[in-house]
């Protein structure tokens, strides 16, 4: 057996994921078929690439070193076959965003600023995903996130801006016993089942499960999907309840809710190759993301409710 370009993907799903019940559902195969596909590559390679806990794989120091430059040779060879003849004459940027309304703003101001260039939009669930493609060079500019105690951290050559602070919300179906309530406890949602994310990569829900254990519980994660919709229709049908963005867009069936106290922040943050032509507009363009996000804030009902009941004491990321 020799080491193949598919063994890399394996590896790097496996590390996006944080477990490989997880990635193997991505992968479309059975969980016990990747854990041997994963044994196998790492009797090839001659170390252990993953620690395995009760919450899923870790990587060890040597996976470390392995998933580092697995994710170079998998941009490089993603940039080979993409760097096909192009009609369109003038530089591509490339623009890479998580779930978050400000990226149309931020897409449509840098095309008028850079009329020479073709703006391609990619977004991702796995937020890390995004910040190693900005690193290597695959984006010039993402927008992402972090939470308290995952902070991010990039190198030098990495343009950082911080666009907004937020608490995070939770969502509810409308006919929920505690729909009429605002603000409410997170303890008070022990006995929910949950809709959770597998993890972005830069904290989430690492953070959530992190406050719920110091409000005495662990919260019970029967459905784990990133789809918008799903989850959205899942909340509204009364199955689960979710933690949400503040920003989040209920829809009729679900109502947003503030957490007393708010245990729960994440930050909106704009970053950048410094090496890139974006590097000259890069102020310009997290203007337009603050910009966007405090519109986008105005319009939505929960967190101006929120917002108006805080004030300017509210403690972001404390």
């Amino acid at each position: 057996m020799q080491l193949e370009l598919r063994h890399l993907r394996v590896l790097r799903t496996v590390a996006d994921h944080g477990s490989v019940t997880r990635a193997a559902a991505a992968l479309g195969v059975s969980q016990p078929a990747l854990t041997a596909q994963v044994r196998r590559i790492e009797h090839l390679l001659g170390g252990e690439v993953f620690a395995r806990g009760h919450r899923g794989v870790v990587p060890t120091p040597y996976g470390e070193f392995v998933l580092a430059r697995t994710r170079s040779i998998i941009a490089g060879v993603d940039d080979l076959l993409q760097a096909r003849p192009s009609g369109t004459a003038g530089p591509v940027v490339g623009v890479g965003s998580f779930e978050n309304p400000v990226v149309v703003a931020l897409v449509d101001a840098l095309t008028r600023a850079m009329p020479e260039a073709r703006v391609t939009l990619q977004t991702e669930h796995f937020v890390r995903v995004l910040v190693d493609m900005v690193v290597n060079g695959r984006l010039d500019m993402a927008l992402v996130a972090d939470y308290p105690g995952h902070a991010l951290r990039v190198p030098p050559s990495i343009g950082l801006a911080v666009v907004a602070q937020e608490p995070v919300f939770v969502a509810v179906s409308s006919a929920h016993r505690l729909a009429a309530a605002s603000p409410v406890e997170l303890a008070d949602l022990a006995d929910e089942q949950w809709v959770l994310p597998p993890s972005d990569g830069m904290g989430w829900p690492e953070h959530l499960l992190e406050r719920c254990e110091q409000a005495g519980f662990a919260p019970r994660a029967r459905y784990q999907l990133v789809e918008a919709g799903v989850r959205r229709e899942l909340i509204g049908a009364g199955h689960a309840v979710s933690a949400c963005q503040a920003l989040y867009d209920p829809g009729d069936q679900v109502t947003v809710l503030p957490l007393r106290g708010d245990p729960l922040w994440m930050r909106h943050v704009l970053i950048w190759r410094t090496a890139s032509p974006v590097d000259a507009h890069a102020q310009a363009m997290a203007e337009v993301a603050v910009s966007a996000h405090r519109t986008l804030a105005a319009r939505n009902r929960a967190f101006s409710a929120w917002s108006a009941q805080a004030g300017s004491s509210a403690n972001m990321m404390g």
